[in-house]
């Protein structure tokens, strides 16, 4: 059996990735590295304590059981995903998406609700970049009472540096823009 030594490569890889092309054997081969599109992403992050919001009804704790006030909804932040590219200007361009879900509690209602999401861009520890709230409008209805929503930011520019590692982008629930109790 012939192992293909005789310049035609490898018997496998020729049938998966087809025979050398002698033509190119001195080519360059571009690719994201060395065109001068490959950038680092600044890491995303979900700020602890933001990952969660609940929303209680208005009300006093029962005074027989001492339970407080009924849930209205709870809104839960389950994933997030970004990805750079160069801009024109010499930045990053930041494409971020933040995916969730928000389900009615005991007191909620078929209703649309807004889930105040807020988006931090930090450069180091302390030097905020951009802070954003969006109200996302999120129908309930039933039967579940319970939806999926999804945030997609294309909006964020940071410098660009090597490997990025001076920039974070947070997201989490604002529970202060909510207007009501967490609970």
């Amino acid at each position: 059996m012939s192992d293909g030594s005789s310049g035609g490569g490898n018997v496998v890889n020729n049938a998966l990735f087809g025979a050398p092309n002698k033509n190119l054997q001195n080519a360059t081969i571009v690719n994201a590295e060395n065109f001068g599109f490959a950038v680092d992403c600044p890491p995303v992050a979900i700020r602890p304590g933001t990952e969660e919001l609940k929303v209680i009804a208005n009300g006093k704790p029962d005074p027989l059981t001492g339970a407080g006030p009924p849930v209205v909804y709870q809104a839960t932040i389950n994933d997030t995903a970004r990805e750079c590219f160069k801009s024109p200007n010499g930045g990053v361009v930041v494409k971020l998406g933040v995916k969730g879900r928000v389900a009615a509690g005991p007191a909620g209602k078929a209703q649309t609700v807004n889930v105040p999401l807020r988006i931090v861009v930090m450069e180091g520890r302390d030097k905020v970049l951009k802070s954003d709230l969006a109200r996302i409008p999120v129908s309930l209805a039933a039967p579940s009472y319970a939806a999926d929503f999804t945030k997609i930011d294309d909006s964020i520019v940071v410098p660009l540096s090597e490997g990025n590692t001076d920039f974070r982008i947070y997201v989490g629930f604002d529970d202060k823009a909510a207007g009501k109790g967490r609970g």
